[in-house]
């Protein structure tokens, strides 16, 4: 199993979104896109029309007292001075030149971690439109947009295209930041060199509020279970641990970390030093208090409103024309992994209707996503996966409405808030081995008890491709593949037992790429879902019985089917 992919955020920015001259001012009518800026031009090849790309940046206005916005947390805590709540968020379009040659198709993909994105030769030759737009406003990776308290006007987009949202950050009613506790892990480290406080490889984007960790905890797990069954280590005493960077030639306690709000991104990660360094075998978990809670949620809005603008708007309130304007009939949100967890909370939330109450998307497409984001709470980790205390798992998973038992929820479903005010996408979903056996997809298809096959509703299409690594293999079907297994998907997880399987997922792509613009600008019916069913028996438990496999392969223990093992 592959691990998920990482993509840095580039940035060139220094900013969080408080106040903006050039913003109109806020009154219900005004909460959208109210300004776009185009920073780049360039010409694209490799397509059999000439296509034009252009960067640019998305100023937009928020009620918070509209309904269709109501659901972002914290977001009556990002008022500015006339009541709005404001956001910058980068997007590129990719067109035609000729914008007669267009097919009326856009595909508004979701950057994984900041990652910049260009719809394949494949689809240009389709004449399709693509766009890509900011969201994930933590902003963590080095270089992506700070906390200062206004937009610098002169702002140009991030380097490389690397997409960013700037949010504000919730304040108390006298002006300051609010704070609370923040969870931090590290995982599988070893040695007298201070670790990174990271998520999935990007640094998580809370600053401690103090140096003194007589003001935090550390602890330490031996072991942690699936099912949340936890053995604890010894506590870290304050005085054997500090918010500092050190290694072997700048021993404990090192040099404290920067915890400056203003100074963000660049004096992230936090780091923690021990006096006796780290222990591999140990799972080291810091709870710290902090200040700088940004509005996820308001990233979230902006995703909606530029896919909105794009496909609906004539020109901004400043007279600058939409490039597409009256081009895009079908707009269909794409994303991978990471970013497919995003959509799937994008549409649970509601959000796929804009606050003119049309629906943004007609099709979705989360590849390789089996779960949600915390990309609309408190204090969220966007960068999040599925272990011990990320929101990843939280609330229904699956589409149709259906009882959380186990949690003691009541029956609930991604479709339930689109179901009420027809603003439901046709949906493919696709996913393969990596997602059910270390991502924690089958929850989705079964519930959390496990125990039944929860109906897929008949605009929704599922295709499953077993043993394939995160994504798909390379194809060619090589014997003699290299004997190094692969990092499984995860936080600092470590590698799996076996070699990566070759078996592409690209072709299924390719197959589903059409089929999606056929179901939405034909009515063609797409091929139905193929999927594994306990009804079938072809899901079954992850035992070594109960999926028939043989005993006596050399370097395979009998062990490595305990349900531990399977992270």
């Amino acid at each position: 199993m592959s691990r998920i992919p990482r993509f840095a955020r580039q940035a060139v920015w220094v900013s969080t979104a408080v106040s903006v001259v050039m913003l109109a001012c806020g009154s219900p009518s005004d909460a959208r896109v109210t300004r776009i800026v185009v920073d780049a031009t360039a010409a694209l090849t490799g397509q059999n029309i000439p296509y034009t790309q252009l960067r640019g940046r998305a100023f937009g206005v928020l009620d918070p007292n509209d309904p269709h916005n109501q659901i972002i947390t914290d977001v009556q805590l990002g008022k500015d001075a006339d009541g709005m709540v404001r956001y910058e968020a980068t997007w590129t379009l990719t067109m035609p030149t000729d914008l007669s040659q267009a097919s009326g198709f856009m595909w508004h993909d979701v950057p994984n971690r900041g990652g910049a994105i260009t719809i394949v030769a494949a689809e240009r030759n389709l004449g399709d439109i693509g766009l890509s737009s900011g969201w994930q406003a933590d902003n963590a990776g080095a270089g992506g947009p700070g906390t200062a308290t206004a937009i610098p006007t002169n702002h140009v987009q991030a380097v490389n295209g690397n997409h960013w949202v700037a949010v504000p950050m919730a304040k108390n009613p006298d002006g300051s930041l609010v704070t609370g506790t923040v969870l931090g892990r590290i995982v599988n480290r070893s040695g007298v060199a201070s670790q990174a406080l990271n998520v999935m490889g990007n640094p998580i984007p809370y600053l401690p509020t103090t140096l003194d960790t007589t003001q935090a905890t550390l602890t330490t797990h031996t072991h942690e279970t699936y099912t949340g069954v936890i053995t604890p280590g010894p506590t870290i005493a304050s005085a054997d641990w500090a918010f500092a960077h050190c290694d072997a030639a700048n021993p404990f306690p090192g040099t404290p970390d920067d915890i400056n709000v203003a100074n963000l991104p660049g004096n992230l990660p936090v780091h923690v030093c021990l006096r006796n360094g780290f222990n591999p075998s140990l799972v080291y978990q810091v709870i710290y208090p902090s200040k700088g809670a940004y509005l996820l949620g308001v990233g979230v809005a902006a995703f909606r409103d530029v896919g909105s603008f794009f496909r609906y708007a004539a020109a901004d309130d400043f007279g600058t024309a939409n490039p597409i304007a009256g081009k895009v009939r079908w707009e269909v949100i794409r994303g991978v992994s990471q970013s497919g967890n995003y959509t799937r909370g994008y549409i649970m939330q509601g959000f796929n209707q804009d606050e003119a109450n049309r629906i943004v998307h007609e099709g979705a497409w989360p590849i390789i996503a089996g779960r949600r984001i915390a990309s609309n709470t408190r204090w969220g980790q966007t960068d999040g996966v599925p272990e011990l205390y990320q929101l990843s798992g939280e609330g229904p998973q699956w589409w149709s409405d259906f009882p959380d038992t186990i949690r003691n929820y009541p029956s609930n479903g991604v479709l339930h808030r689109c179901n009420l005010n027809g603003t439901c996408p046709k949906i493919f979903e696709h996913s393969g081995g990596s997602e059910i056996f270390a991502l924690r997809l089958a929850m989705e298809w079964t519930g959390s008890e496990g125990s039944t096959d929860i109906p897929v509703p008949s605009n929704v299409r599922r295709y499953y491709v077993p043993s394939t690594t995160h994504g798909g293999g390379g194809g060619g079907f090589n014997e003699n593949i290299p004997n190094t297994p692969v990092n499984c998907p995860g936080n600092n997880w470590g590698p799996g037992t076996f070699r990566a399987n070759p078996v592409p997922e690209a072709e299924l792509v390719n197959r589903l790429r059409i089929a999606m613009r056929d179901w939405l600008m034909l009515g063609t019916t797409p091929p139905p879902s193929r999927y594994p069913t306990l009804a079938g028996g072809t899901l079954v438990d992850a035992t070594k019985a109960a999926m028939g496999f043989p005993s006596g392969i050399p370097g395979i223990p009998d062990s490595i089917f305990l349900p531990e093992n399977f992270v």
